[in-house]
């Protein structure tokens, strides 16, 4: 879900800004690598700065597999985001820039959500399910005692520390 909405979102601002279409094989194309990746890297939890730095790398490989793919769908028009002169190679340049990194802060901090979900149902699902994965019998361990043995002086010492608290011995009150 996140990367047809990562692809579309670049597909859209490259079209926006170029004035050019794209050829209909070029969003299914960017779709399956940025899909793909993303099947790869999705075994463990990133952090924000690794995910935002991937959106980055994400939407420059979509704007050069955009770019190419208006070129050679119209090989006399000359279109790539390097060859535009003025405000739009600046324009595409931000549109690019902000789209990464929107994307990669909606998918970083959605990530962590989505992680700490799973955490919790693990939980919730294991708990219940501990004592039976636990070894039933247990081995004896000796209780070592030290090797100092109380002196009379001892209960001297702490004659101080006792207190006398509770309810009083006699009748409080006729």
């Amino acid at each position: 879900m996140f990367a047809v909405t990562c692809v579309l979102l670049a597909a859209l601002g490259h079209v926006v800004m170029s004035g050019a279409g794209l050829p209909w094989w070029a969003i299914p194309m960017g779709f399956g690598w940025i899909g793909g990746t993303a099947w790869i890297v999705a075994d463990r939890e990133r952090g924000v700065p690794f995910v935002v730095l991937s959106t980055l790398v994400a939407q420059g490989a979509l704007h050069l597999v955009f770019s190419l793919a208006q070129s050679m769908a119209v090989p006399h028009a000359m279109h790539t985001g390097h060859q535009m002169t003025g405000t739009s190679s600046f324009g595409m340049l931000g549109a690019h820039l902000l789209a990464a990194l929107l994307c990669g802060l909606w998918l970083a901090y959605g990530e962590r959500a989505a992680f700490a979900v799973l955490r919790s149902v693990a939980r919730l699902i294991l708990v219940p399910l501990r004592p039976f994965t636990r070894p039933q019998i247990t081995t004896h361990r000796p209780r070592i005692r030290p090797a100092h043995s109380p002196t009379p002086y001892d209960d001297l010492l702490l004659a101080h520390a006792i207190t006398s608290r509770g309810p009083p011995s006699g009748i409080a009150a006729f």
